[in-house]
C-alpha cells in the first residue's frame, strides 16, 4: 500500500503549438531503499508528446508499505541487480504511473498540453 509520495522535480515544455497526437511514456525506477516493511523507489516519469510537441518530467519518491519479507527482498534484489520483482515491478509501475499522472495534469494546463492522464492499468502476459 502506498503511504507517501512526494515529486522531488517537476519541468514541462511545449515546443510547438499544435495539439499533440500522441503520448509516450517512461517510467524508469531510479533506487530501492527504505527500511523495515517501508520500501522508497525513487522514480522518473517522462510523457513526451509525439511529432516533438512537449514534454512533462516528474522525479520523485514513493513509500510502499508491505510484508517485512517482500520489503527485503525487494531491497536485495536491488542492491545485487539493479532490479525489482517482475509481479512487484508491475504494482510499482502502476502506482508511479498514477501518481505522477495526477501531478502532471497542472503541469500540462499551464503550458498548454493536453493532460497525460493515467492509461489502464498495466497486467503482465501470460
Amino acid at each position: 500500500m502506498i503511504v507517501n509520495s512526494k515529486v522531488t522535480k517537476i519541468e514541462a515544455t511545449r515546443e510547438k503549438d499544435e495539439p499533440g497526437t500522441g503520448l509516450k511514456i517512461r517510467i524508469d525506477i531510479k533506487d530501492v531503499g527504505g527500511k523495515g516493511e517501508d520500501v522508497d523507489i525513487g522514480y522518473e516519469f517522462t510523457a513526451e508528446y509525439v511529432e516533438g510537441v512537449g514534454k512533462i518530467f516528474i522525479a520523485g519518491e514513493i513509500t510502499d508499505r508491505i510484508d517485512k519479507k517482500v520489503a527485503d527482498e525487494a531491497r536485495k534484489l536491488w542492491k545485487e541487480k539493479k532490479d525489482v520483482q517482475p509481479d512487484y515491478k508491475l504494482s510499482l509501475l502502476n502506482s508511479i504511473n498514477y501518481v505522477a499522472s495526477v501531478e502532471g495534469v497542472l503541469a500540462a494546463k499551464i503550458v498548454r498540453l493536453a493532460p497525460p492522464i493515467a492509461p489502464p492499468r498495466l497486467t503482465k502476459r501470460e
